[in-house]
């Protein structure tokens, strides 16, 4: 028995360790998983996309297209090739209709996972004191087919827009091979990340409609 628990003690985690080293370009040094802001501030280029607009709150077509938008720009930005997901759990919230779906979605895949109940950062602006709240961190890891990621991105539209099944929760896909990043947030829209502005470039041009408009010259920059 002793023994069982020393190899369950060294295997435990060897998922995160391995993304810490994957994490490992970003220049910056300040990461910490538990802090997904921490995250966002060390990525360097970005696009931000328009989702939902311009169907009114709380309709299927806003949901739809939604979903849509986030399906086509996760595959033309995501190869299919090993990524990590990383889910973060706050708890109670007041859109948590079916808290457990987004578990059941990844559960149910092929992709490999570890647990982690930890100290988590709740979103806070630079220079304030970070605030804490007891979570649940967990770690995916597989291929871009392994797993159901449109059902992902319907559950995310549907949960402020009174639609089920719901995810509350926040979903990061980071692939290490290109060291990309993928994050919809609601339904209003979504982000892409990665160290090189020439990843970006082209879906700059080809979902040029789906800018967030008033953020353009911003991300125009990043190209010159």
């Amino acid at each position: 028995m002793r023994i069982s628990l020393i190899v369950d003690i060294r295997l435990l985690a060897i998922m995160r360790k391995q993304l810490e080293k994957d994490l490992e370009y970003m220049e910056d040094g300040q990461l910490d998983l538990t802090d997904f802001n921490t995250i966002e501030r060390n990525l360097k280029f970005h696009l931000r996309f328009e989702l939902g607009d311009p169907f009114d709150n709380e309709t299927p077509e806003r949901v739809e297209q939604a979903t849509n938008r986030a399906t086509e720009l996760f595959e033309n930005h995501i190869e299919d090739s090993e990524l990590y997901i990383l889910t973060y759990d706050f708890g109670d919230d007041m859109f948590a209709r079916t808290p457990a779906y987004i578990y059941e979605l990844l559960n149910k895949s092929e992709l490999k996972k570890e647990e982690f109940q930890e100290s988590l950062a709740t979103r806070y602006f630079v220079g304030e004191e970070v605030e804490r709240e007891n979570g649940q961190l967990n770690i995916y890891h597989g291929s871009r087919s392994s797993f159901d990621y449109k059902s992902i991105f319907n559950g995310i539209a549907n949960t402020e827009m009174g639609f089920v099944p719901t995810i509350h929760q926040l979903v990061y896909f980071f692939q290490p091979n290109t060291n990309r990043w993928f994050w919809m947030y609601d339904d209003r829209g979504c982000l892409m990340f990665s160290n090189e502005p020439t990843d970006l470039l082209n879906n700059y041009r080809k979902f040029d409609g789906w800018i967030v408009e008033v953020q353009r010259l911003e991300m125009a920059k990043q190209f010159e």
